[in-house]
C-alpha cells in the first residue's frame, strides 16, 4: 500500500515502490483494481480486486446509475464517476477517455459522501 488502505479506492502500480500500488490519479489512465479492504498499514501487503465485481467509492455528491460505463474522475483521485450512460461515439480523439475506464455499474446509488456502489470491472 501507499498509505492506510481505503475500501473501494481505484489505485495504479506505484510509480516508486516494486510491486505496490498506490491511488490513481484524477483523470488518470492507469488503474488495475480497487482496494478489497479498510485498514492495511502503509507498506503492507493489501488484497486489490482485479476483475469481476467489485465495490467502487464514488466520487463525492455523484449518484451511480445501474448500467452506466464507468470511468476515474476528472478531478477526484482514487475515485469514480458514473455518471454518463456511454462514452462518446467511436472516434480516435475518445481513445483516451476509452483508457480511462473502470468498468459498468450494477447498483444505482444517490448522491451523498463516501458511497460505496457495485460494478463489473473492465480495466481495458
Amino acid at each position: 500500500t501507499g498509505g492506510n488502505s481505503i475500501k473501494g479506492t481505484i489505485v495504479e502500480p506505484s510509480s516508486g515502490t516494486d510491486s505496490a500500488f498506490e491511488t490513481c490519479t484524477a483523470d488518470g489512465y492507469d488503474p488495475i483494481g480497487i482496494v478489497y479492504t479498510d485498514g492495511i498499514a502503509d507498506g503492507s501487503e493489501c488484497w486489490i480486486v482485479m476483475g469481476g465485481i467489485a465495490q467502487i467509492l464514488l466520487k463525492d455528491a455523484t449518484a451511480s446509475t445501474r448500467k452506466y460505463w464507468t470511468r476515474i474522475s476528472a478531478d477526484t483521485a482514487g475515485r469514480a464517476d458514473a455518471t454518463i450512460a456511454a462514452p462518446a461515439g467511436s472516434v480516435v480523439g475518445e481513445l483516451d477517455q476509452h483508457m480511462r475506464e473502470v468498468g459498468h455499474c450494477i447498483e444505482t446509488k444517490g448522491a451523498d459522501t463516501n458511497v460505496l456502489a457495485l460494478f463489473v470491472l473492465h480495466f481495458l
